[in-house]
């Protein structure tokens, strides 16, 4: 979830990869602790804007997106909003000050359970002692978790970047760029699913072995469930096509430096299902396409 422009994204990402280490059992607990939702609208130096949701309520998820709507999607509603700087929300994660101290100067704006605002240190300083004292997850782990919805009478939480993402599988940030290319904007995701109505296994094999992630590319398909970690069986679906490559020639697909036709004659693409599908998937990417950010 690290953010471009926004150094305070790593408070977030810690307090996210956490709740993805721990256990369902012990997020329950941290859940029974705070019994809040956190909603931030953090403004960087160049006067960008990002947004962040931090379910402490409910099933214990963290969420993001460019606007407050995109972030929020899937979370329970926040029953705290703090709007502040990148750099101070940085400060007070850090304990060089306090949400209290920086609410009197005027620099954090609050609406909503005014209480919540003042255990927002305590709140950052546990959960940056639980990941000094957590092993770090395994790749298979953070393929896993955040865990789905447990809560029958809601829906699924659409995936986000720190779900698709994994630590040395470059090709999950490509992942991770359709689900942001497609997932907030319903127009543009019906006109690609309309012309792609195929539901995609990508197989990347890299460092720890091969991960998998679905792409639903089928009319219907929602911000959920566009884009899923794990393979379509665990996901419920059935896979038009499931495409098998290393995670670096997977990143050279996306980037235009290799095609799919070269691909498979090549060997470096292998298949499961119906071959002439894969040729859809390149639309996909042509429409994702731009720089691919490093792990």
């Amino acid at each position: 979830m690290a953010i471009e422009g926004f150094a305070s994204s790593a408070v977030i990402e810690q307090l996210s990869g956490v709740l993805a280490s721990l256990s369902p059992e012990g997020r329950k607990k941290e859940v029974n602790k705070t019994k809040a939702v956190y909603a931030f609208e953090v403004s960087n130096a160049k006067g960008k804007k990002h947004y962040f949701v931090v379910d402490l309520k409910q099933i214990g998820k963290v969420t993001d997106g460019a606007t407050e709507e995109e972030a929020g999607k899937g979370q329970p509603k926040p029953d705290i909003s703090i709007a502040l700087a990148d750099e101070t929300l940085l400060k007070i994660a850090d304990g060089k000050t306090t949400a209290a101290g920086e609410f009197m100067s005027g620099k954090v704006k609050i609406k909503g359970n005014m209480m919540l605002g003042m255990k927002l240190e305590p709140l950052l300083k546990r959960f940056k002692k639980l990941a000094e004292s957590l092993p770090a997850p395994s790749s298979a782990q953070a393929q896993t978790a955040p865990a789905a919805n447990t809560n029958p009478n809601t829906t699924a939480a659409a995936a986000t970047a720190s779900d698709i993402v994994i630590k040395g599988y470059e090709g999950s940030l490509v992942i991770a760029q359709i689900l942001k290319a497609f997932g907030a904007d319903e127009a543009k995701r019906e006109d690609i699913l309309k012309k792609t109505s195929t539901v995609f296994q990508i197989d990347l094999v890299g460092p720890d072995g091969t991960k998998s992630w679905v792409l639903n590319m089928k009319p219907g398909a929602t911000a959920a469930d566009i884009v899923l970690p794990g393979t379509a069986a665990q996901n419920k679906k059935t896979a038009g096509v499931t495409l098998i490559l290393k995670d670096a020639d997977f990143v050279d697909l996306a980037s235009g430096k290799l095609t799919g036709q070269s691909a498979f004659m090549s060997g470096k693409l292998k298949s499961k299902g119906n071959i002439m599908l894969a040729l859809r998937l390149e639309s996909v990417l042509k429409a994702t396409k731009g720089p691919v950010a490093k792990l």
